[in-house]
């Protein structure tokens, strides 16, 4: 599967702990990369309500190899950098040692994840969404070459195909995300899933149609992880956009 950076599996679900606000979670990340020899990588933790938090700076030894133990009050994720805008992103587990392995100078792009169940499935969302841009920029590629070559009859045909085939991605897009969400209910990973961009500017889901993807997002969290930090904010979130629709869905019903 090929895989092109955008910011930010169906492999076994990566449940929160509910007891994990109690107990906090230890975890270890090792690996070697490709073109780190010497450099330093960064840390951040993704919090609920403030976005990223720079927490470490990690080197890296001669052969590119590096290794660090972390503690976190609650299951969360964490952003490991090799530059600004090149980082994956890791939801750790209590007890796990997660290895990575890929390539420093684009790691986004090309890199592997071991060891973790739930950053396999972040490696899985950034697969789909990397996946879907190529798709799209192929898509791009072939109107923009039949705009310079074909005559405007024959461009208008030919733009009606590949509009068919954007919006054909959309929709694998759209049913790849939507049962990525049904097999992993109750993981973290899918509110990544539920805010999952396509082609740069547009989203997979947006409140209108599809608020009821958003419910089933809630729906699992509530189940396996109620007291999760990144949960209460997601349902607060979800609850003052369930009002909003309802104040809307009143006032069309009175016009």
């Amino acid at each position: 599967m090929k895989k092109i950076l955008i910011l930010l599996f169906p492999l076994l679900l990566a449940a929160c702990s509910g007891s994990d606000k109690q107990s906090g979670l230890k975890f270890t990340v090792e690996g070697t990369l490709d073109n780190a020899a010497n450099k330093m990588l960064y840390v951040e933790e993704m919090t609920p309500d403030n976005g990223p938090q720079f927490i470490d700076s990690i080197p890296c030894d001669e052969k590119g190899h590096f290794h660090f133990k972390m503690h976190a009050d609650y299951q969360t994720f964490f952003n490991l950098h090799t530059s600004l805008y090149d980082y994956i992103v890791l939801l750790p587990a209590d007890g796990e040692t997660i290895t990575v392995s890929g390539n420093a100078a684009a790691l986004s792009t090309n890199y592997r994840v071991e060891g973790s169940e739930g950053s396999q499935l972040m490696w899985q969302i950034m697969n789909y969404v990397n996946d879907a841009n190529m798709a799209i920029s192929d898509i791009i590629a072939i109107d923009k070459h039949n705009r310079e070559t074909l005559d405007d009859k024959a461009y208008a045909l030919a733009h009606d195909e590949t509009d068919s085939m954007f919006v054909g991605e959309r929709q694998t897009v759209y049913l790849m995300f939507y049962n990525f969400i049904q097999d992993n209910a109750g993981s973290l990973a899918t509110l990544y899933a539920i805010d999952a961009p396509f082609n740069h500017s547009m989203r997979v889901f947006y409140a209108e149609p599809d608020f009821e993807v958003f419910e089933m997002v809630l729906e699992g969290l509530e189940e396996k992880c109620p007291d999760n930090p990144h949960t209460l904010y997601y349902r607060t979130r979800i609850e003052r956009a369930r009002s909003e629709r309802q104040l809307r869905q009143a006032e069309n019903q009175s016009i």
